[in-house]
Formats: structure tokens, sequence, C-alpha cells
């Protein structure tokens, strides 16, 4: 069955187009990738973020408290019971500036998700409609939005959504206050 076109031409004709099909399905398949995980990122993924708590029935690493011996008053026992609500904020600027980041510490307030930080930490994000990831201890992630800010105390206070089983600071107790008399 010869069409008048030589073998080697032929040949070399359905490698091309072989190679032009592969790299055009890479392509594609790398752009739906990538839509489809900035998707998932900007959701917060397919389920919500659920933060695991400890259960001091169950044998495992220890549970977060003063070591033994210690008061739970005094500075350790103090941080140990913070540790559980201590987060990390990661903020990224989109605007039209050098895209400016900057990360901090806050500490979360309530169940519902709101946690406090300072304001130079989200300002970034909240200028140029950026980006607000909160790393729990746990390791997990969640996305955060800013619900308000005071630039004159630098003081901040983000939401996360759906994460579960939040652990708030305790900011009512007395042993807890440098210089209280009832810490010793």
């Amino acid at each position: 069955m010869d069409d008048g076109i030589p073998t080697a031409r032929r040949r070399s004709r359905s490698r091309r187009t072989f190679a032009v099909g592969a790299l055009l399905l890479s392509v594609l398949s790398a752009a739906a990738g990538g839509l489809i995980g900035s998707s998932l990122e900007r959701t917060g993924g397919l389920e919500a973020v659920r933060l695991s708590q400890p259960d001091p029935s169950r044998p495992g690493p220890p549970q977060p408290g003063p070591p033994p011996g210690r008061s739970p008053g005094n500075a350790t026992g103090i941080a140990a019971r913070a540790l559980p609500s201590v987060v990390i904020l990661h903020v990224t600027g989109t605007g039209t500036g050098t895209g400016e980041q900057a990360t901090g510490p806050g500490f979360v307030l309530d169940t519902r998700g709101h946690i406090l930080t300072n304001n130079h930490v989200v300002a970034p994000a909240a200028a140029a409609g950026g980006r607000i990831t909160v790393t729990f201890g746990s390791g997990a992630t969640a996305r955060a939005t800013v619900v308000g800010r005071d630039t004159g105390c630098d003081l901040a206070v983000v939401q996360v959504q759906g994460v579960q089983d939040l652990t708030a600071l305790p900011l009512d107790g007395r042993r807890d206050r440098p210089g209280s008399p009832d810490r010793n």
C-alpha cells in the first residue's frame, strides 16, 4: 500500500504527531491539575479540618500540662495549658506591591474560630486582598479572613472557617495573671 510518500518520511511525520499529541496532553493535564488544586486550596479542601483532642483515657503521648511535681500556676503549667491554643499565621499579600509576606503568632479566642494576632502580621493580606493560612499545633492548616483590625494597638482578629474542636485560650483564670497572690 504505497501512497507515494516514502516510508522514512511517514515514520518521521507519525513521530512528530505523537510528540505533539503527548506534549498537548501533558500541558492540558497540568492545567487541569493546577485548576483543581487551586480550587481545593481556596475552598479549604474536601472536608472540614478536625483538630485532635487529647483523650486522657487512652494511652499515648503525654497530655499537655505541667510536669510532675510542678504547680499548675507556675510558668510551665501556664505554658502547657496555652499551647493547644497557639497558632502560626502565614500571610501573603497579592496587591500591586511586591507580594509582601508575613508570619506571626496568634491564639484561639473562642470555638467559633476567632484568632487574635498582631495587625502588622495580617496587614499585607488586609491591604491587598492577600491570603492568610493558619497552622495549628497539630500541623493542620486552614484559611482565615480578617474580621477586624486596630492599627493603633497593633491588634487584629481573623477567623477560620470549617475547623472543629478548637481549644480557646482560657483568659479568665486569676492564677494565670503574673503577680497574682494565688499563683504560688
